[in-house]
């Protein structure tokens, strides 16, 4: 019998309290532990739960387990962020929309692990080809030449497969030797050299991770195309994914939309246009309570590959949804595509914004200062050789800039620093906190830092969470002018079209329009 607290409960809910049930288990491996929600053999409360879930949540269920046991570190590691069932179904359903049929070509998720869209996909063929009239053998022959996987995690690799069994036994009653003779999930690197599964189509959430030098995919060369700066696994993905599809193929990621925006990403943008029409480009609303410990904006990308390379890209829109965590779509547009590799421009209302940073007189640096790694540098108090510290804190929401709030936050307000450093700041500013919300009460929160307070204390550096906006001619317009119009609600809209990252990026900044110069100023 359901226990009574189990009634009603949301089935995001159920999935929180199943995995944290398994937290407080001792003695559990990430793998034993989702296997036993896979095999029926968890705890009694547990079990309980689940009973409140339709098929997609308990695998969903499964691979949060997973997620949750295998570690925060590991987890961000591998890039592992497993995608809920309602996203499965619209990306799915966006892809159909878009031409892919599921019953007779060829699907490949490259980074299958916890089988979000691997088992889906495998239900809505097995019910096509039973329909049809064929026979439990011919499905399993049909599966194992339609629909492939890959992993690199190898426990990941057998949670995969176990869910797709667990789907072919429980769900359509074939028998379990049968089922086990299906390995569809194979371990191994998607992105090393040579691996080409020759799929139709690519479906699938691949890794969310920015990449250090020492940690670049085998051959890295093989992505030159696509660097402006450090490579991100999901870019190095899609490139890797159109670089395998035939002409006409199409690739539908669920992936981080920094990529819209961030000037880093201006080469990925360019190519992938190069290689690939846009079809859309769909916002989903929300950040941690969609993928666990995710802190960026995501969206689903679709692409269709062109019949050749082009080298010109012009002006073009794509679909542009805005989309629930549960897959419900809230908002409908166009996703304005600039010629070349400029950032894309989210669906809004246009504004009248005819000006750039660099008309008020004004040139964005990124704070030198990164605290955790130079903490011998950073004081409580003033000394010969110091000047103040401007952290992300002193600025705030109501565009105040407050010194001694942000000092009393972090405990230390002041920073060693060399009369002739270039990072020095000598002349009165704006400064910008780099990271935001979508929730914020503003998207851009901006703050004067008046002369008098520069001039005082012989200059200011900021930290690695601010951004300054120093002047860069000798008659700028009024810094508090500047940050009043940076804190307007249309130029917080305008930044959201074009920025798909909670981090603000400086060079971002440089080209985001602007309202008119006041006159006279």
């Amino acid at each position: 019998m359901l226990h009574s607290r189990a009634v009603g409960m949301a089935l995001e809910e159920r999935v929180t309290r199943i995995m944290n049930l398994h937290r407080r288990a001792n003695g559990s491996t990430a793998l034993s532990a989702s296997l036993s929600i896979v095999h029926q053999t968890c705890s009694v409360e547990a079990a309980e739960l689940l009973l409140g879930l339709d098929a997609a949540w308990v695998d969903y269920a499964a691979a949060s387990v997973y997620a949750a046991l295998m570690g925060k570190e590991r987890r961000k590691r591998l890039g592992a962020y497993f995608t809920p069932p309602g996203l499965v179904r619209y990306l799915l359903g966006r892809a159909a929309d878009f031409g892919v049929d599921i019953a007779s070509e060829r699907i490949r998720d490259p980074a299958a692990g916890g089988a979000a869209f691997i088992v889906p996909i495998a239900r809505e063929m097995v019910k096509r080809w039973r329909d049809a009239g064929k026979s439990d053998r011919e499905v399993i022959a049909l599966l194992s030449s339609h629909l492939m996987g890959r992993e690199i995690d190898p426990d990941l690799a057998k949670l995969a497969n176990a869910l797709l069994h667990r789907c072919l036994t429980v769900e359509y009653g074939m028998s379990p030797d049968l089922a086990a003779s299906l390995e569809l999930i194979a371990t191994g690197d998607s992105l090393a050299a040579g691996v080409d599964d020759k799929a139709d189509h690519e479906i699938g959430n691949p890794p969310f991770l920015r990449l250090a030098a020492k940690d670049a995919p085998p051959e890295a060369s093989r992505f030159d195309d696509i660097v402006a700066g450090r490579l991100n696994l999901y870019s190095v993905f899609v490139r890797r994914g159109l670089a395998a599809l035939p002409p006409g193929g199409i690739l539908a990621y669920i992936i981080p939309a920094s990529f819209i925006g961030g000037p880093e990403f201006r080469r990925f943008r360019l190519r992938i246009r190069q290689l690939a029409e846009v079809m859309a480009v769909d916002m989903i609303e929300g950040r941690q309570t969609v993928f666990t410990d995710v802190v960026q904006d995501t969206c689903v990308l679709v692409l269709r590959r062109r019949g050749s390379d082009i080298d010109t890209v012009e002006a073009d829109t794509a679909l542009s949804n805005y989309v629930s965590g549960a897959g419900q779509v809230l908002s409908e547009g166009a996703i304005s595509l600039p010629p070349g590799d400029g950032p894309w421009v989210l669906p809004g209302q246009a504004e009248n914004l005819p000006s750039t940073l660099s008309e008020w007189g004004y040139t964005p640096r990124i704070g030198y200062l990164v605290a955790n790694r130079q903490q011998d540098r950073i004081h409580e108090g003033p000394a010969p050789g110091r000047v103040p510290l401007i952290w992300a804190k002193a600025i705030g929401q109501d565009g105040t800039f407050d010194f001694g709030r942000g000092a009393l936050f972090r405990k230390h307000g002041w920073v060693d620093v060399l009369p002739d450093a270039s990072y020095l700041i000598e002349t009165g500013c704006v400064a910008i906190q780099r990271t935001s919300a979508r929730n914020q009460k503003r998207r851009i929160t901006a703050a004067e830092i008046p002369e008098d307070f520069v001039s005082r204390h012989g200059g200011i550096v900021a930290e690695n969470h601010v951004i300054l906006l120093v002047p860069n001619r000798d008659d700028p317009v009024p810094a508090k002018l500047l940050a009043a119009a940076l804190n307007t609600t249309a130029v917080g809209k305008q930044l959201d079209r074009m920025c798909g990252s909670a981090s603000i990026p400086a060079r971002l900044l440089s080209v985001l329009p602007m309202p008119p110069v006041p006159p006279g100023a």
